[in-house]
């Protein structure tokens, strides 16, 4: 009996299975392409402390998902562990297994980190039922491809990265952290790869790291000098965060500045300026 899984592995479907398909999985397939908060919800298992579980989306993270899905151009200013990354996770799995022939460069500034991102994209797919994942075609550390030909690739954010590649699809992680000797040059070089196409998106979420192209892609936005339209998440829309929490977090990173260059969204490095940022 030849089982329909790729290579043996029950949490990858095999290229080109054929079945049919209830009525039910009919309509769940139709609901999730048109709705990316439903398939989120309903669909989109994540690591928790708990182990895997499906996720629970907070409020600003249903509108971040919205956001994506309506707008071909973003920009993200997030403060640290707010989930962010897992939400782009979600909508680089859904517009995989919802399109055809279309390839995702997934770009952070470091490699553990691209492998990181690209691992929460496999457990979403992992745990999907069988009747909604996508065929196998290739599996490696820093790439998938689909019997949709559909393609994600991840790679380390450097001066040459992403050309002459086809991108439909371009996430940039912690993109104010890369390397600020060729954060401007790769950004000249890999844009017009993406605005020569009518169809072609980019994600990019950061927490801030100081005045660089980052903090003026995402001015420009809120200023509407650009296409990019900008979200911003801050410390306390996350539950639990209160107060107490705050004053916790400043005595365990030893300031107050400290705390604002982690979660206050300051662009201002107040270590190399004779004032502080606050007082600025």
């Amino acid at each position: 009996v030849t089982l329909p899984y790729y290579e043996g592995n029950m949490k990858f479907r095999k290229e080109n299975v054929v079945f049919d398909y209830t009525d039910h999985e009919l309509r769940e397939n139709k609901k999730c392409a048109k709705d990316i908060v439903y398939f989120a919800e309903n669909y989109a298992c994540v690591m928790t402390d708990n182990g895997i579980q499906r996720i629970k989306l907070r409020d600003y993270q249903i509108e971040m998902l919205k956001q994506f899905a309506s707008n071909r151009f973003n920009i993200t200013l997030a403060s640290r562990q707010i989930g962010k990354t897992i939400c782009t996770a979600i909508f680089v799995s859904w517009y995989l297994l919802f399109n055809f022939d279309k390839n995702a460069l997934i770009l952070a500034n470091k490699g553990a980190t691209t492998k990181e991102i690209i691992d929460k994209m496999k457990a979403i797919i992992e745990n999907l039922p069988f009747f909604m994942k996508p065929g196998v075609v290739k599996n490696d550390v820093f790439e998938m491809k689909y019997d949709n030909g559909c393609r994600m690739v991840g790679q380390t954010t450097t001066g040459k990265a992403g050309i002459g590649f086809t991108i439909h699809l371009l996430f940039l992680d912690e993109f104010a952290h890369i390397h600020h000797s060729f954060l401007d040059g790769f950004f000249e070089n890999v844009y017009p790869t993406l605005s020569s196409s009518q169809i072609s998106r980019i994600i990019i979420t950061s927490t801030p790291n100081g005045y660089n192209k980052f903090y003026e892609i995402y001015k420009a936005a809120t200023e509407g000098n650009n296409e990019f339209t900008p979200f911003k998440v801050d410390w306390w829309q996350v539950p639990g965060r209160d107060e107490k929490w705050k004053a916790r977090e400043i005595k365990n990173l030893g300031s107050e500045e400290a705390f604002n260059r982690q979660y206050g969204n300051q662009f201002m490095a107040s270590s190399n300026l004779l004032l502080q940022g606050s007082t600025l």
